[in-house]
Protein backbone atom coordinates (compact mmCIF):
# COMPACT_ATOMS: atom_id res chain seq x y z
CA UNK A 1 0.00 0.00 0.00
CA UNK A 2 1.65 3.63 -0.82
CA UNK A 3 2.39 5.90 2.27
CA UNK A 4 1.47 9.61 1.96
CA UNK A 5 5.03 10.03 0.26
CA UNK A 6 4.37 7.55 -2.15
CA UNK A 7 0.76 8.87 -2.75
CA UNK A 8 2.35 12.37 -3.57
CA UNK A 9 4.79 10.80 -5.65
CA UNK A 10 2.34 8.57 -8.04
CA UNK A 11 0.15 11.96 -8.30
CA UNK A 12 3.00 14.18 -9.50
CA UNK A 13 3.83 11.44 -12.36
CA UNK A 14 0.24 11.10 -13.51
CA UNK A 15 0.02 7.65 -12.47
CA UNK A 16 -2.84 8.80 -10.18
CA UNK A 17 -5.35 11.85 -11.13
CA UNK A 18 -7.43 13.10 -8.63
CA UNK A 19 -9.55 16.16 -9.03
CA UNK A 20 -9.87 18.64 -7.32
CA UNK A 21 -7.62 17.63 -4.73
CA UNK A 22 -7.42 19.10 -1.49
CA UNK A 23 -3.83 18.96 0.01
CA UNK A 24 -4.86 17.87 3.16
CA UNK A 25 -7.31 14.98 2.02
CA UNK A 26 -3.94 12.90 1.97
CA UNK A 27 -3.31 11.02 4.75
CA UNK A 28 -0.93 8.84 5.96
CA UNK A 29 -1.57 5.95 3.61
CA UNK A 30 -5.09 6.99 1.95
CA UNK A 31 -7.14 10.07 0.38
CA UNK A 32 -10.31 11.18 1.97
CA UNK A 33 -12.84 11.26 -1.22
CA UNK A 34 -15.77 14.01 -0.90
CA UNK A 35 -19.45 13.23 -0.97
CA UNK A 36 -21.24 15.11 -3.70
CA UNK A 37 -24.96 16.61 -4.23
CA UNK A 38 -26.31 13.83 -6.58
CA UNK A 39 -27.93 10.74 -5.14
CA UNK A 40 -30.06 7.98 -7.10
CA UNK A 41 -32.56 6.79 -4.83
CA UNK A 42 -34.72 3.86 -5.10
CA UNK A 43 -38.57 3.18 -5.24
CA UNK A 44 -40.49 0.58 -3.33
CA UNK A 45 -41.68 -1.34 -6.37
CA UNK A 46 -41.71 -5.46 -8.10
CA UNK A 47 -38.90 -7.22 -7.03
CA UNK A 48 -35.50 -6.83 -8.65
CA UNK A 49 -34.99 -9.34 -11.02
CA UNK A 50 -31.27 -9.15 -12.44
CA UNK A 51 -31.98 -11.62 -14.92
CA UNK A 52 -34.78 -9.14 -16.06
CA UNK A 53 -33.99 -7.31 -19.61
CA UNK A 54 -36.12 -4.93 -18.08
CA UNK A 55 -33.41 -1.75 -17.09
CA UNK A 56 -32.29 -1.64 -13.68
CA UNK A 57 -32.79 1.61 -13.16
CA UNK A 58 -36.29 2.14 -14.07
CA UNK A 59 -37.70 2.11 -9.90
CA UNK A 60 -35.15 5.41 -9.43
CA UNK A 61 -34.79 8.43 -9.68
CA UNK A 62 -31.75 11.08 -9.60
CA UNK A 63 -32.38 13.55 -6.98
CA UNK A 64 -29.59 16.72 -6.81
CA UNK A 65 -29.70 18.33 -3.61
CA UNK A 66 -28.16 21.41 -4.90
CA UNK A 67 -25.26 21.43 -1.95
CA UNK A 68 -28.54 20.79 0.70
CA UNK A 69 -28.44 17.97 2.98
CA UNK A 70 -29.88 14.42 1.92
CA UNK A 71 -32.07 12.54 4.82
CA UNK A 72 -31.41 9.03 4.36
CA UNK A 73 -34.10 7.18 6.16
CA UNK A 74 -33.35 3.95 8.54
CA UNK A 75 -33.18 1.14 6.24
CA UNK A 76 -33.00 3.11 3.26
CA UNK A 77 -30.47 2.06 0.44
CA UNK A 78 -28.92 4.68 -2.29
CA UNK A 79 -26.52 5.81 -4.47
CA UNK A 80 -24.34 8.47 -3.85
CA UNK A 81 -20.75 9.85 -5.94
CA UNK A 82 -17.63 11.27 -5.18
CA UNK A 83 -17.01 15.14 -5.98
CA UNK A 84 -13.77 14.01 -7.54
CA UNK A 85 -13.00 12.27 -10.75
CA UNK A 86 -10.37 9.87 -10.62
CA UNK A 87 -8.08 8.37 -12.88
CA UNK A 88 -5.59 5.21 -12.67
CA UNK A 89 -2.43 3.96 -14.41
CA UNK A 90 -2.42 0.02 -15.17
CA UNK A 91 0.35 -0.10 -12.53
CA UNK A 92 -2.23 0.98 -9.48
CA UNK A 93 -5.56 -0.50 -8.18
CA UNK A 94 -7.27 1.35 -5.42
CA UNK A 95 -8.99 0.13 -2.18
CA UNK A 96 -12.18 1.80 -1.21
CA UNK A 97 -13.10 2.08 2.48
CA UNK A 98 -15.57 4.02 4.56
CA UNK A 99 -14.74 6.26 6.64
CA UNK A 100 -15.02 5.16 10.68
CA UNK A 101 -16.67 9.25 11.50
CA UNK A 102 -19.60 7.97 9.07
CA UNK A 103 -19.69 4.13 9.74
CA UNK A 104 -20.47 5.34 13.77
CA UNK A 105 -23.61 7.44 12.74
CA UNK A 106 -24.66 3.90 10.94
CA UNK A 107 -24.10 4.97 7.69
CA UNK A 108 -22.06 2.11 5.70
CA UNK A 109 -20.71 3.05 1.87
CA UNK A 110 -19.53 -0.01 0.59
CA UNK A 111 -18.38 1.89 -2.22
CA UNK A 112 -17.75 -1.46 -4.44
CA UNK A 113 -14.07 -1.91 -2.82
CA UNK A 114 -11.80 -1.75 -5.76
CA UNK A 115 -10.90 0.25 -8.15
CA UNK A 116 -9.61 -1.59 -11.05
CA UNK A 117 -5.77 -0.46 -12.61
CA UNK A 118 -6.57 1.33 -15.91
CA UNK A 119 -9.66 3.33 -14.38
CA UNK A 120 -10.64 6.57 -16.10
CA UNK A 121 -7.36 6.48 -18.28
CA UNK A 122 -9.91 7.28 -21.60
CA UNK A 123 -12.27 9.27 -19.48
CA UNK A 124 -11.49 10.30 -15.42
CA UNK A 125 -15.36 9.19 -13.76
CA UNK A 126 -16.05 9.89 -10.27
CA UNK A 127 -16.81 6.72 -8.41
CA UNK A 128 -20.56 5.71 -7.49
CA UNK A 129 -20.99 4.90 -3.52
CA UNK A 130 -23.45 2.82 -2.13
CA UNK A 131 -24.79 3.95 0.89
CA UNK A 132 -26.91 1.96 3.37
CA UNK A 133 -28.36 3.22 6.81
CA UNK A 134 -28.35 1.34 9.51
CA UNK A 135 -29.16 3.48 11.87
CA UNK A 136 -32.48 3.55 13.85
CA UNK A 137 -33.22 7.56 13.19
CA UNK A 138 -32.68 8.95 9.99
CA UNK A 139 -29.41 10.98 8.84
CA UNK A 140 -28.28 13.90 7.13
CA UNK A 141 -25.70 13.66 4.61
CA UNK A 142 -24.10 16.68 3.02
CA UNK A 143 -22.51 17.24 0.51
CA UNK A 144 -18.89 18.14 0.69
CA UNK A 145 -18.16 15.26 3.63
CA UNK A 146 -15.22 13.42 3.91
CA UNK A 147 -16.96 9.95 3.11
CA UNK A 148 -14.49 7.54 2.16
CA UNK A 149 -11.00 7.37 1.94
CA UNK A 150 -9.14 5.39 -1.54
CA UNK A 151 -5.97 3.72 -0.36
CA UNK A 152 -3.48 2.55 -3.73
CA UNK A 153 -1.70 -0.69 -4.46
CA UNK A 154 0.93 -1.21 -6.86
CA UNK A 155 0.43 -3.94 -8.85
CA UNK A 156 3.34 -6.46 -9.14
CA UNK A 157 3.49 -5.93 -12.82
CA UNK A 158 1.51 -3.43 -14.74
CA UNK A 159 -1.81 -5.02 -16.03
CA UNK A 160 -1.66 -5.80 -19.74
CA UNK A 161 -5.65 -4.62 -19.85
CA UNK A 162 -6.52 -1.81 -18.13
CA UNK A 163 -10.09 -0.92 -16.83
CA UNK A 164 -11.40 1.45 -19.63
CA UNK A 165 -9.77 -1.08 -22.32
CA UNK A 166 -12.30 -3.99 -21.87
CA UNK A 167 -14.96 -4.15 -23.95
CA UNK A 168 -17.22 -5.75 -20.52
CA UNK A 169 -16.36 -2.51 -18.64
CA UNK A 170 -19.91 -0.90 -17.78
CA UNK A 171 -19.02 2.15 -16.02
CA UNK A 172 -15.99 3.72 -18.09
CA UNK A 173 -16.53 7.51 -16.70
CA UNK A 174 -19.01 7.72 -15.01
CA UNK A 175 -20.63 11.05 -14.01
CA UNK A 176 -23.67 10.23 -12.43
CA UNK A 177 -24.64 7.14 -9.94
CA UNK A 178 -26.10 4.99 -12.60
CA UNK A 179 -27.29 1.26 -12.09
CA UNK A 180 -26.99 -0.38 -15.46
Amino acid sequence: MLSDSDIRKAIANGDIVIDPLEADAIGPCSVDLKLDSIFRVYHPGPPVDIHSDRPLDEETKLVDTKEKPFMILPGQFILGQTIESLSLSSSYAGLLEGRSSIARLGIIVHAAGLVNPGTGIDKPGRLTLEIFCENLSPVLLYPGTAIVQIMFVPLSSKAERGYDSRAASRYVGQQQPDID
